[in-house]
């Protein structure tokens, strides 16, 4: 053998030896599924990844299923769909009553929600975001607020809220159950008096003039929640000891996914444009530099479900090795 056959020869075990090369490409593409709960803008790495052909790229065909709520998770314990996106709050419960999920990134470390409450009882009140805690919690007190279904992340953040000035949200206040648009129209027409929303609704309720935010994760609100698991990727355990390719190739196409505002149009073209790109701020500052699962974003995680009354604190976990990679 010439030194040139020697030198490609060796070459192309060393290509073989690392994962790449003419072995990596015969592995082909891969096929996966992922589920979605809601349209949102917190899902923008998701879109992106999607629609700018990032997992693509990374020869992963991706089909994306809109299942609402909790639904999304619950078909990835049943193998109806490999991943979904899904929060910290809502893995960790799954795993203490026996659903066993194992998150394996995260893609938004902050929790995105908002209190608004009609201007008209904001301005009675003289409620603003510099207004102590406990003075905006007691303002509220006999008041209808509304979240978007039962013992949701979005109804355990309205009850740690209400915590901070002594209150109980089931006991003091009337929570109603309102998914989003259905809540702006509730606070134009007086039905509610306040909603806990995300931007960009948040962001819309203030420009209609129909409501005012007066308490704020996003501005700074619960500091002690920071950081916070809010969406990780979850799968079934072992799915990616069998198909770690699958796996790689998913996270390496949400690392890739770069600022796109215009998907985020597409995505949610129904939204005011303003309110839109006000939510893609937020999304750009809260997404993490890796994709990477922080234990502290799970604690955090797990504290709200204990005040927000979520979980109970015999059933809290005391270590989440079980629940992420």
């Amino acid at each position: 053998m010439n030194n040139k056959r020697k030198t490609a020869a060796l070459a192309a075990a060393v290509a073989a030896l690392l994962g790449f090369g003419p072995q990596a490409g015969a592995q082909g593409r891969d096929t996966t599924s992922l589920a979605l709960p809601a349209l949102t803008a917190f899902f923008a790495s998701t879109y992106i990844a999607k629609d700018a052909g990032f997992w693509d790229k990374h020869g992963l065909d991706v089909t994306l299923n809109q299942i609402t709520g909790i639904g999304a998770m619950n078909a990835v314990l049943s193998s109806s769909v490999d991943f979904s996106n899904s929060s910290g709050p809502s893995i960790i419960r799954s795993n203490i009553r026996g659903q066993k999920l194992i998150a394996i990134g995260s893609t938004l470390d902050a929790l995105p929600f908002e209190l608004v409450v009609r201007k008209s009882v904001a301005e009675a009140a003289g409620l603003t975001l510099k207004t102590p805690i406990a003075t905006r919690v007691a303002a509220l007190k006999g008041k209808k607020i509304s979240v978007d279904s039962p013992n949701t992340i979005v109804h355990g953040w309205l009850r740690y809220f209400a915590r901070q000035g002594g209150l109980s949200a089931e006991r003091d206040m009337t929570v109603a159950m309102m998914q989003p648009p259905t809540a702006l129209a509730g606070l134009k027409s007086g039905e509610i008096d306040g909603a806990v929303l995300s931007t960009p609704f948040s962001a819309s309720a203030e420009r209609q003039g129909t409501g005012t935010i007066i308490a704020s994760s996003l501005a700074g609100d619960f500091p002690d929640l920071l950081p916070f698991t809010f969406n990780v990727i979850p799968s079934r355990p072992g799915f990616c000891d069998h198909k770690p390719s699958v796996c790689q190739k998913l996270m390496d196409g949400y690392a890739d996914a770069k600022e796109s505002f215009e998907i985020l149009q597409k995505r949610m073209s129904g939204i005011n444009p303003d309110d839109l790109n006000s939510a893609f701020v937020q999304v750009r500052k809260w997404t993490p530099r890796t994709t990477k699962v922080v234990v502290a974003g799970l604690e955090h995680s797990q504290e709200l479900m204990l005040v927000g009354g979520m979980i109970k604190d015999d059933e809290k976990m005391s270590s989440f090795d079980s629940v992420y990679t």
